[in-house]
């Protein structure tokens, strides 16, 4: 049987188990795309040329039948030119592909067009598009209900709930009392105020309290619990702070966006919330890289590739940053601590910083990539220590 799109896995989510225990050939492919025609017409054409590239790769490197069930997945992502892959593009595209299957990223940042064919996949530019804050939720709260959206520093967009969670507190509670009343103290014939977020309602402080903190587990089981992305509240200061005070989601930040959200057109709310993680991600590294500073010289961190190898056979290492735009050539073995130069990204296996973020990955620690110009170190490669 002959695949088709449904045999490509288009992912939202950055899971370490995708890269780990596949035996090569591993294809790595990462491209530009555009969000917006006539440009986004030639990005089907500049893939095929990249996998005619990978082709290539494979008959130098690999036996055809290593590699066969690569073929066809790569080739059917070109074919179908009205997928949303292609209609729908953001920035960038990322491929990673095997016999196992073959997933595909769309990319919030543009991306070097790069290729390659190894036993281990590539993942150094996912990095950015996955460090925490890249992607968030917002959380928009009122006394008539609440609302969530996810968002990039490009877009916004609205979340369906899961099947049974109502999002319209008097849908979900029996003695919701919220009406809007008339000018004669009977309710008014126009529509309730649970559609107009941001409405003074009459619902007491307990009631406000049982409907947030109903809505803070409906966030935590749907969203906060399986994607560790932060979340900003969106609303009254008031109601923000009943809810602040009923909820328990580790990844709710403090820093908040105190109006309603139907007071702000998209445009707003995407520039107010963009300016909130581009702070935390910034107070989030300057922290980390202030700590190599201190720690390096008590021997809790370390810039020496083959000192944070062996931290990693460890499973020490607890903060690990990478340099963006540097390739050593080589490889890792996580068993063993070992690193192995190449002369060349021709001859090496792969790229030893990549191997070294994937192994801190898998072991539940974290990754930045960064510019040059802010590393903690000049070795393209430095790490924190859990003990």
């Amino acid at each position: 049987m002959r695949p088709d799109l449904s045999d490509i896995t288009v992912s939202n989510e950055f899971d370490p188990a995708l890269f780990a225990n596949h035996e090569g050939p591993l294809v790595s492919l990462y491209m530009t795309t555009h969000r917006h025609a006539p440009e986004n017409r030639q990005d089907p054409i500049r893939y095929k040329n990249l996998v005619t590239e990978t082709k290539s790769l494979f008959e130098l490197n690999y036996d055809r039948k290593d590699y066969e069930g690569i073929l066809e997945p790569l080739d059917l992502l070109e074919t179908y030119r009205d997928a949303d892959i292609w209609r729908k593009a953001k920035d960038g595209l990322a491929v990673l592909a095997s016999n196992d299957g073959m997933t595909v990223y769309k990319l919030d940042y543009p991306v070097d067009e790069f290729v390659s064919v190894t036993d281990t996949f590539h993942i150094k530019p996912l990095i950015r598009n996955f460090q925490f804050g890249s992607h968030y939720y917002l959380v928009a709260i009122d006394e008539n209900g609440f609302q969530v959206f996810e968002g990039d520093f490009h877009s916004i967009e609205k979340l369906e709930m899961p099947d049974g969670i109502e999002t319209e507190f008097r849908k979900e509670f029996d003695d919701y009392t919220n009406a809007l009343t008339g000018m004669n103290g009977h309710q008014g014939s126009h529509s309730p105020t649970y559609h107009r977020y941001g409405d003074k309602s009459e619902v007491g402080e307990k009631d406000t309290e049982e409907h947030f903190r109903y809505a803070a587990k409906a966030i935590e089981d749907a969203f906060a619990k399986h994607r560790l992305c932060p979340i900003i509240l969106v609303g009254l200061p008031e109601n923000q702070a009943i809810f602040r005070a009923v909820a328990s989601i580790p990844t709710l930040l403090e820093e908040n966006i105190d109006k309603p959200i139907a007071s702000m057109d998209e445009k707003e709310v995407l520039e107010r919330a963009v300016a909130i993680i581009t702070g935390v991600q910034e107070a989030r590294i300057g922290e980390r890289v202030e700590r190599f500073g201190t720690e390096s010289s008590q021997g809790r961190a370390s810039s020496d590739p083959r000192e944070i190898a062996h931290a990693l056979v460890e499973r020490k290492v607890e903060v690990l940053f990478i340099e963006q735009d540097l390739l050593i050539p080589g490889s890792f073995d996580a068993e063993t601590g070992a690193l192995s130069y190449g002369a060349d990204m021709l001859d090496a296996s792969d790229d030893i910083t990549d191997d070294l973020a994937q192994a801190t990955y898998l072991q539940g620690g974290e990754v930045y990539v960064l510019p040059k110009e802010r590393m903690p170190a000049d070795t393209g490669t430095a790490a924190l220590y859990r003990y």
